[in-house]
């Protein structure tokens, strides 16, 4: 695997953002296969030019962290790099601050933007990555579950697949959330981030409403993959907000399991996730 991290100037958020990447690059097996072509006799020039050998390109999945969280998030609390190499996956994996990925047209934070659009057109720009719809998906947990579903269904031109694990904000419960002691549970930063708490379900911010939209519009339909711990607080919205999508037509699996909302049901649920993405 190759582990990479880059800067470079998003135009949805107007400033530089970083971006962790892994690869499925097994430098060691190709400096190997170079070393057996040279004990079959083969020159060096030869040799070396007969690798890295040719490769598809990679498949690669966006993955979106969670509320209080940034883009390290992946690396030191799961085994995505391990669990990418047995997929050969290429992941890449942005930060959304606690901005529920979605865009915040007055500071020129286009969240929303960034993860559905942008971010697709730069790595497949810079990565050896497909540029098939087909084999582009993004996910995340909580509130990347949450900004997952709506960047893959808002630009389901750009994604074969959704993963969504614990989606935190089902829009038909948003008013019933809200705890000002928590403060992405308070009626200020709930309001500053959705806007009109009233006005969420039905809007572009409703993940049921956007599949219904794709559907009546004959748009790209992704498959989705949720998952959420059967003793997490968002367990009912999360089998609501499933069926309610199912209802549209969309192709949904839905998983309920033992588990809270934390990296240890997270862990569980990923590997699980990644298997539905690569043989479906």
């Amino acid at each position: 695997m190759a582990q990479i991290s880059i800067d470079y100037f998003s135009s949805s958020l107007m400033r530089t953002t970083t971006i962790d990447i892994i690869l499925p690059f097994d430098g060691m097996g190709e400096a190997m296969g170079v070393d057996a072509a040279l004990a079959r006799g083969e020159d060096e020039r030869t040799a070396q030019a007969a690798y890295p050998p040719e490769r598809e390109p990679y498949r690669v999945l966006i993955l979106l962290h969670g509320i209080t969280g940034n883009h390290t998030d992946w690396i030191s609390e799961s085994r995505i790099r391990r669990w990418a190499a047995e997929r050969n996956l290429a992941v890449v994996m942005p930060s959304g601050y606690n901005a529920f990925y979605l865009d915040q047209p007055a500071l020129h934070n286009f969240y929303g933007r960034f993860v559905g659009q942008e971010l697709v057109q730069v790595i497949r720009r810079i990565l050896p990555v497909s540029n098939r719809r087909e084999d582009t998906f993004i996910g995340g947990i909580s509130m990347g579950a949450y900004g997952a579903l709506r960047a893959g269904l808002k630009y389901s031109e750009n994604f074969g697949a959704i993963i969504s694990l614990s989606t935190a904000m089902v829009a038909d419960t948003i008013e019933s959330v809200v705890n000002d002691d928590i403060f992405f549970l308070s009626r200020p930063f709930l309001e500053a981030t959705f806007g009109d708490l009233s006005q969420v379900p039905g809007s572009d911010k409703d993940p049921a409403r956007l599949a219904a939209d794709i559907v009546y519009c004959d748009r790209p339909r992704p498959r989705v993959f949720m998952a959420c711990g059967s003793s997490d607080p968002l367990a009912y919205p999360n089998r609501v907000l499933a069926d309610r999508m199912r209802a549209t037509g969309l192709q949904v699996e839905h998983r309920e399991m033992p588990g809270g909302h934390d990296w240890e049901f997270w862990n569980m649920a990923l590997p699980q996730a990644l298997d539905w993405l690569v043989h479906p």
